[in-house]
């Protein structure tokens, strides 16, 4: 189920370049039809819709990043090294994201909201991280592999 209108899909394209995504090549084999039956937000798909949905939610900075990281799970080839591959994209694109909205070096940083906004915001990249990369995603890496082989 698509958790995206076909406008937010080419909003987070867009985002995807404006922050210059690892990864970001892969949606231009995809129309943005395509990419909104793709993208079904954070989480696994045997998630219920409204973990997703409120998970999404809780990490809607990182959206576009999570963009890219559902087409590379939608083409998951099921090995461990592009697995590795897709979760150092992760890592390196929610990093991206927080240093170009969230900078240290800021006149905002004066601010108690923006230090507070900011300390969030690192919190959610660094728990994704972890989710993103443990057993438990690997085995969904694979399930999102037999599952496409199966289809075909």
């Amino acid at each position: 189920m698509s958790t995206a209108t076909l406008e937010e899909i080419a909003e987070l394209r867009r985002l995807c370049d404006v922050y210059k995504l690892d990864g970001r090549q892969i949606l231009a084999r995809y129309r943005n039809s395509e990419l909104a039956d793709i993208y079904n937000g954070a989480g696994p798909d045997s998630w219920h819709d409204w973990s997703r949905k409120t998970l999404t939610a809780v990490m809607r900075l990182y959206k576009p990043a999570v963009l890219i990281h559902d087409v590379q799970f939608h083409e998951s080839d099921g090995t461990l090294e592009t697995f590795d591959k897709v979760v150092a994209d992760w890592k390196r694109n929610t990093r991206k994201i927080f240093d170009a909205e969230y900078p240290l070096w800021t006149w905002r940083m004066l601010r108690p909201s923006y230090r507070a906004e900011r300390a969030y915001w690192y919190s959610v990249m660094q728990a994704s991280n972890l989710g993103i990369s443990g057993d438990i995603a690997y085995a969904a890496w694979q399930d999102a592999h037999n599952r496409r082989r199966m289809e075909n």
